[in-house]
């Protein structure tokens, strides 16, 4: 029987040689596929649990039947009522099927990997876990960060998939589509070409892909600071975090939060900067993501020694990663390690920092527009940041406005979503969220991170059209007539 409070093998440090020990690795996942088993509390959470439950069902099941077929135990029988028993049967009874529980030690290799291929990082086990070091359980149970070991261990065994490759080259993706849009978006259309992105680089060929815009969001915002100028007593001082994805696919989020950030005498500032490094994690290439992400260190760094706070106008991955993931570029070099802590310290999302504002008594509140009924949709990685709900405080500060919070997961996570292989269970996660807003018809939906609506208007079937939440506010001030 596992011991579960032996953490002999619970290694999150990726300095620790013990850590990338493929041995280790298994003993730890046992452990921890043992201790998910008897509590069961994410069973709905995500793809992952369901396949590890039933995995260990049907090995428990096969148990049965083979002692059934032996004459050891009749079968089996569902009872509805205990209380009638005899004295003491219920006790036999259960020690009798307690042989028939599955052993995580005992899953195949196929199906222990399938439970770590189906985890998307949306770490929203993290929060409902009652075994976790936040938590202070002995335990010391962190499912997402043991999925991204496993991964880690297995992509230095074997390399990357030519998928994740693709993926993570988002900068160069984003270079080459915006230069070439409209063309590349009329190309990514195209039935033959989709075919040959699958086969070759694991892409779903049904999976609807974001268009480019010929104009980014730096190239705009280039052009607009020279043609305004920075408040004279400013409110505050900020440097954008663009995120790949807002520049080059949805580039007009950036530009609702510049505007409103200077219509309440913000200064603004777009520093040089590149991917996050999220894509690069994903897969576990720790020595990709170092690359990636250490120049957005020393360069975000620099800015917050002279008084600005970082803003992310993207997906909420990106803060996540800023404020969580960036901790795995420490090496022992603590100058690095206090810039980690200071980039960490001084990130927020673009609502959070509205919020901030409106706190210290610096948000305007002319407001001219009012939004009505939405549908906010609470994406999952801005839930892990656990800074509150800020983007529906913002849109309530609208009068005559009405916020709905739906609080399910969209089953994109970006580059897990555009795979073949994870397309359907992408969708099938998907369509629990459109059936919730369909259940609360409004005028607007809204969501942080892009890719969510993204993945919600593809699994409407076009039917909703989900807009960023600094968007609405956009509108509530007035300021997309000045466009």
């Amino acid at each position: 029987m596992l011991d579960h409070t032996d953490i002999t093998h619970t290694f999150y440090d990726i300095q620790r040689p013990e850590y990338w020990d493929p041995a280790s690795l298994d003993q730890e996942m046992n452990r921890v596929y043992d201790i998910c088993t008897g509590c069961r509390l994410c069973f709905n959470l995500c793809p992952s649990f369901p396949a590890l439950f039933n995995a260990l069902d049907k090995q428990g099941q096969r148990k049965r039947d083979t002692a059934v077929q032996a004459g050891r135990v009749g079968s089996e029988e569902v009872r509805t009522e205990f209380l009638n028993l005899p004295e003491g049967q219920q006790i036999g009874e259960a020690s009798i099927e307690a042989e028939f529980v599955g052993d995580p030690q005992d899953l195949t290799d196929a199906e222990t990997w399938r439970v770590v291929d189906l985890c998307y990082q949306c770490k929203l086990c993290e929060s409902v876990c009652p075994y976790t070091p936040d938590k202070g359980h002995e335990f010391q149970l962190d499912f997402p960060r043991l999925m991204l070991r496993a991964q880690a261990v297995r992509t230095k065994d074997r390399g990357k998939k030519l998928s994740d490759v693709f993926l993570s080259h988002t900068d160069f993706s984003g270079r080459i589509g915006t230069l070439l849009a409209p063309m590349t978006n009329w190309v990514n259309r195209l039935g033959l070409f989709r075919f040959l992105m699958e086969k070759i680089m694991g892409i779903s060929r049904h999976r609807e892909l974001p268009d480019f815009h010929r104009q980014t969001f730096t190239k705009w915002f280039r052009k607009h600071r020279k043609a305004s100028a920075p408040p004279a007593e400013p409110a505050g001082k900020v440097v954008i975090f663009t995120t790949c994805y807002t520049n080059a696919n949805a580039p007009s989020v950036g530009q609702a939060a510049v505007e409103i950030l200077e219509h309440n005498l913000v200064e603004v500032r777009v520093p040089p900067q590149q991917c996050c490094g999220a894509p690069q994690l994903s897969p576990g290439d720790f020595d990709a993501f170092k690359k990636q992400a250490r120049p957005n260190v020393e360069e975000l760094a620099q800015w917050v020694d002279r008084g600005y706070q970082i803003v992310v106008t993207g997906p909420p991955t990106c803060s996540l990663t800023l404020r969580q993931d960036y901790v795995y570029l420490n090496d022992g070099d603590p100058q690095l390690s206090e810039k980690v802590a200071k980039v960490a310290a001084s990130t927020l999302d673009i609502s959070q920092y509205l919020m901030q504002l409106h706190k210290e008594g610096k948000l305007k509140n002319d407001f001219v527009h009012e939004l009505g009924e939405i549908n906010y949709h609470l994406s999952c990685h801005l839930k892990a940041q656990k800074s509150g709900y800020k983007s529906r405080d913002l849109l309530r500060l609208v009068p005559g406005t009405t916020v709905n919070m739906i609080d399910k997961c969209s089953g994109m996570d970006g580059g897990w979503g555009m795979k073949a292989e994870f397309f359907a269970e992408s969708m099938k996660v998907a369509g629990k969220l459109v059936e919730a807003l369909n259940r609360k018809p409004a005028e607007h939906t809204c969501s942080d991170c892009t890719l969510a609506g993204m993945q919600i208007h593809q699994a409407s079937g076009g039917g909703i059209n989900s807009q960023h939440p600094i968007e609405l506010i956009h509108h509530a001030y007035g300021l997309d007539h000045q466009n």
